[in-house]
């Protein structure tokens, strides 16, 4: 919203307000400022009144016209040939500036120029907002001297200042709410330009409403006889807004109405209406809004005469029934609707007005009420108007319970009575504070306070969160949930995460690598394929293999966390890409502990001479291996389940030793092994007996009922005589 400083000081008694100091205020009581600055960037800026105007005889563009002001005579030159003698303009004299420009006496033409005279749009002002052409600005001898100020008179001095309301005060879109907020703050009154009292009509006038039309209980009429005028400094207020003040006496006052009390308003001329009941519809179907362009709009919340659209509510006029210049009977409508309405009907206009800007969100009637009182009160006054017709009462003041306790808790403060000033400055805006019950009432205006907690921000407003004293946090250590990683060293290693059901068969339950005794089976269940938990992840990777492998997408690299039996946790990997070998590495890789590996064997599902299991401290935690080809439909895909609690234990375990910086040896050890013998019992005895940097096997050959398997071992030299001392 922007802000004119000088007319919020009008508004506000006996203050001057600086920049300065209203930016502080609004900063504080909870609205962001945004940008402030001068309005007019003019100096030495003269009233000056017209004595003679002649042609400069040596060009037929330039006239030369003698000027009268108040620091005496002045010959200028223009080719704006639209002055004559009597005329009240203004002008830049010689020792004037204009946006840092001095103005000094030229030749123009073989004649002096002492200055230059000056249009709206050269003293700050958007011309086309206030003449109809962009031309020397000239003003009614009444309402201006010699002995004037133009850079007061004309608003120059002015600073516009742009602030951002929150979503939920739309009430604040108004100098209305705004004015005595400050007013509140600064310990003072508004002066009687927001004054709204009760005028008695004097025009008899009723209208039709359709008594069972429902939205249309939220919008208030007055009729009136008679146009009044608008003033010049009522058009510069609305120009500084960036609102055509060109506009009809009527609708100004429908725009000033706008800025001063942040509602919407529309104005009707009264002998173009249709008799009949009005009422609040959506409408479909043709319309020809202001302009005269035509439109078609659907489902559009509409202003009503028999049910045929006079105004599309909120947001724009018809032009059959607009307001001219020769209008002379009037229908003002100001009303509240429902927000969301407000904003199809703008996309339905495909134009953003201000009306439909500020209607699209909350509007209280009581505001609503409160304009209607303040257009009478200070416009139609003295001219003959109706009462508020079709007027309602509006909802009786909320009321919630006073927690002062609650207010120490938010604000950490023990001594109640400082925030007395804050409740006084409350009170004079309509929050009234029972002591005796415990409750305070909330204006009507404000229908976003709906909680003590509300109640509490409306009084740190003003009491001011800077004066909040900082307090230091104790040092107290928390306790931080570790970020879980592993999934991520999954796909690190080129897997994906796959998600699958719990829930199989009792056949495919079968499958149970951990030997579990029993069966977690539901009591009720959806279908036959899901009444028992899994006892391995590996029957739902298996089903994820095949169904991608049956549709060509053979380079499968999957992995998942979920459960098994009764909640136990378990990740599953599954790798049609990767021999035994690499995903052994894989698992060593992400798990990052001693892990032993020995043969599995005794499971009829799991390949007898392809399959692991995983062993650490003595405890199995998982396996590793191909599925028994009788029940393998994923052509030898490797799978692996390993705990998921061998992962939450101590994650790296991490050795440090002394650098040996002598070169490593190794040494061919020969072990005759029955044919039923395992291998990974002497590896074990290697590494038990001394630490060695690699085993490896290097030949195997067969006999009869024994096979020699060679091991080239690579360790120190003092772990290589160790191994010697034992072996040979």
């Amino acid at each position: 919203m922007l802000l004119s400083l000088n007319h919020l000081n009008k508004l506000l008694k006996g203050k001057d307000l600086s920049t300065a100091e209203v930016e502080t205020a609004l900063n504080n009581i909870g609205f962001e400022v945004e940008e402030v600055k001068p309005f007019s960037a003019v100096k030495g800026l003269l009233f000056a009144e017209v004595i003679s105007v002649t042609q400069n005889p040596n060009s037929d563009r330039l006239d030369v016209v003698e000027v009268k002001t108040k620091n005496g005579n002045y010959t200028i030159q223009t080719n704006n040939r639209i002055l004559k003698p009597g005329d009240l303009t203004i002008c830049f004299p010689v020792g004037a500036s204009k946006d840092g420009i001095v103005f000094n006496e030229v030749k123009l033409k073989g004649l002096p120029s002492q200055g230059m005279f000056a249009s709206w749009s050269e003293i700050g002002y958007d011309w086309t907002l206030l003449s109809e052409k962009d031309e020397i600005a000239r003003f009614s001898q009444q309402w201006a001297t010699l002995e004037d100020d133009p850079i007061v008179k004309l608003g120059l001095d002015d600073y516009i200042i742009d602030i951002s309301i929150t979503a939920n005060r739309n009430d604040a879109n108004s100098y209305y709410v705004l004015a005595n907020e400050l007013a509140a703050y600064f310990n003072t009154e508004v002066t009687d330009l927001l004054d709204i009292h009760d005028v008695k009509s004097n025009l008899s006038y009723d209208i039709e409403i359709d008594s069972k039309n429902e939205v249309i209980k939220d919008v208030l009429f007055i009729a009136s006889q008679n146009k009044g005028v608008t003033s010049l400094e009522e058009k510069m207020l609305l120009a500084k807004h960036g609102i055509d003040a060109k506009l009809p006496w009527a609708v100004n006052l429908t725009n000033l109405l706008l800025i001063t009390m942040g509602t919407p308003t529309h104005v009707y001329d009264l002998d173009k209406l249709p008799k009949g009941e009005l009422s609040v519809e959506k409408f479909s179907g043709k319309v020809s809004i202001l302009g005269d362009k035509e439109i078609e709009i659907q489902d559009t919340l509409c202003i009503c005469i028999d049910s045929k659209p006079i105004s599309i509510a909120a947001t724009m006029g018809l032009e059959k029934y607009k307001v001219t210049e020769v209008s002379n009977n009037f229908l003002f409508e100001i009303g509240s609707f429902n927000p969301s309405e407000i904003r199809h009907s703008a996309r339905e206009v495909k134009m953003n007005t201000n009306s439909s800007s500020q209607a699209s969100r909350p509007i209280s009637k009581y505001i609503v009420k409160q304009a209607a009182k303040y257009l009478v009160t200070h416009y139609l006054s003295n001219l003959p108007h109706s009462t508020i017709l079709n007027d309602f009462d509006c909802h009786e003041a909320k009321l919630i319970n006073w927690d002062i306790n609650k207010l120490a808790t938010y604000s950490g403060a023990l001594n109640h009575e400082q925030f007395n000033k804050a409740i006084k400055s409350l009170d004079a805006l309509g929050f009234k504070l029972d002591t005796k019950n415990n409750v305070i009432s909330i204006p009507q205006y404000r229908y976003d306070v709906e909680l003590f907690e509300d109640i509490i921000e409306e009084v740190l407003r003003f009491y001011s969160y800077d004066s909040i004293q900082e307090q230091k946090l104790a040092s107290i250590p928390l306790k931080t949930m570790q970020a879980n990683t592993i999934p991520n060293r999954f796909v690190a290693q080129g897997y994906s995460e796959v998600r699958t059901f719990s829930l199989v068969s009792k056949e495919k339950a079968k499958f149970n690598p951990f030997d579990f005794k029993t069966n977690q089976v539901l009591q009720t269940y959806v279908s036959k394929e899901r009444e028992v938990v899994r006892n391995s992840i590996i029957t739902s990777l298996s089903d994820v293999a095949e169904y991608n492998m049956k549709r060509k997408m053979s380079n499968i690299n999957i992995f998942e966390k979920g459960m098994i039996n009764n909640n136990v946790m378990v990740y599953g990997v599954a790798s049609s890409t990767k021999s035994f070998r690499q995903m052994q590495i894989d698992l060593i890789n992400l798990i990052g502990k001693e892990l032993k590996f020995v043969p599995f064997s005794d499971n009829e599902m799991i390949h007898p001479n392809a399959s692991a299991e995983i062993i650490y401290n003595d405890n199995v935690v998982g396996w590793i291996g191909k599925l028994h080809p009788k029940f393998d439909n994923t052509n030898g895909t490797i799978y692996a389940e390993i705990f998921t609690s061998i992962f939450d234990k101590d994650s790296k375990e991490l050795k440090f030793s002394t650098i040996d910086l002598e070169p490593l040896k190794f040494i061919d050890l020969t072990f005759e092994l029955d044919n039923n013998d395992y291998l990974v019992e002497k590896i074990n005895q290697i590494k038990n007996t001394a630490e060695v940097f690699d085993i490896i096997q290097i030949d195997d050959y067969k006999k009869e009922n024994s096979h020699n398997v060679t091991l080239r071992i690579t360790a120190s030299d003092a772990n290589i005589e160790k191994i010697i001392k034992k072996f040979n």
